[in-house]
């Protein structure tokens, strides 16, 4: 993502440039709309907020800054074409604050639509309402660009959600899959920093999981906003990202799919609220929960460390337990 003012800085990875996959379009498959071209590649316009899911949904952290800040928020994409447009292609979007509440009942977080007093769209109006997007000549992505004062943004967590109404140029299509995106916009939480993992996990030693093992990540972690007071793993030097972490019996590092640690905290006292799976359900039935009849999940503000524990449940599988030493590193870059 690019910003303007080079003083903040997001916790996620780059926003990915091209979206090459094969994208399933329904309504064209279906024969219910149709490509005016003819040949070469399928011209599919896109929200590119993910990479590999049709979620499209993605958590900004920005610095605590007072003063105005331009950013390159949402990226509409050219995907399913092996080659940079070739021409402006000009795509018409509209917020659209009900899907924030569909996220919301999905996957249990309390996102809220951003007051539009709180940001302003910089990208022209569009004729019909809502904005239009620019795909340059020569490149496969344009933005939704805001303006806003990040410090207007502590203790709450908004979001803004867009979906593609239409491409002004003819014979490009809109994904019905990934035409629509949330970025939700917060400010790092004081949680958030670089920290050293040691786990210990118990329950799967017959899947060739570490059993009551006790063990270090060679890598730091991030620990990123997810909320005023909710924060995600993410480690930068793996393949497993966001991913709930683990050990192999063979001491490997590995990680759970379909899984993704949501942390929250009381604000007040920095105990452990909660540990929730914020990736849906992909039929494993893998959740996650604190375990109460551990005492001391919390965040030392003294140390800065982080003591987590908590179970991962699976459809057919005994609990596994978790326990997490996030021993402080540095702020997050």
């Amino acid at each position: 993502m690019k910003l303007y003012n080079k003083a903040v800085l997001f916790g996620l990875m780059a926003t990915p440039i091209v979206l090459m996959g094969c994208l399933k379009d329904k309504d064209y498959d279906d024969h219910n709309i149709q490509s005016v071209r003819t040949r070469g590649d399928q011209q599919i316009v896109s929200v590119g907020l993910t990479a590999y899911s049709t979620g499209n949904f993605k958590q900004y952290s920005l610095e605590d800054l007072t003063t105005q800040q331009t950013l390159d928020l949402i990226p509409i994409t050219l995907a399913g074409s092996s080659k940079p447009a070739s021409e402006d292609i000009k795509v018409d979007v509209i917020l659209n604050p009900a899907l924030i509440g569909d996220y919301n009942a999905t996957n249990g977080t309390i996102h809220q639509d951003a007051p539009t007093n709180l940001y302003t769209v910089v990208n022209p109006v569009a004729a019909g309402g809502g904005f239009v997007v620019t795909i340059p000549k020569g490149s496969y992505q344009g933005f939704l660009t805001v303006k806003l004062v990040p410090h207007n943004f502590i203790g709450h967590d908004y979001a803004i959600a867009i979906q593609l109404s239409k491409v002004e140029n003819s014979g490009y299509l809109v994904s019905s899959n990934t035409g629509t995106g949330i970025a939700a916009i917060g400010v790092k939480n004081k949680y958030d920093a670089v920290y050293k993992l040691r786990i210990k996990t118990t329950g799967w030693a017959a899947y060739g999981i570490a059993d009551g093992v006790t063990g270090d990540y060679a890598d730091a972690f991030w620990f990123v906003t997810a909320g005023s007071n909710s924060n995600s793993f993410y480690n930068p030097t793996s393949g497993f990202a966001d991913l709930q972490p683990a050990l192999t019996s063979a001491g490997g590092e590995t990680g759970f799919g379909a899984t993704t640690p949501l942390f929250t905290f009381d604000p007040v006292s920095d105990s452990l609220l909660s540990v929730t799976n914020s990736t849906a359900d992909d039929g494993r039935g893998r959740k996650l929960k604190k375990n109460d009849t551990v005492r001391g999940s919390k965040y030392d503000p003294a140390t800065k460390n982080i003591y987590a524990a908590y179970i991962m449940s699976q459809n057919g599988r005994p609990d596994q337990y978790i326990y997490d030493t996030l021993t402080y590193v540095s702020a997050r870059p």
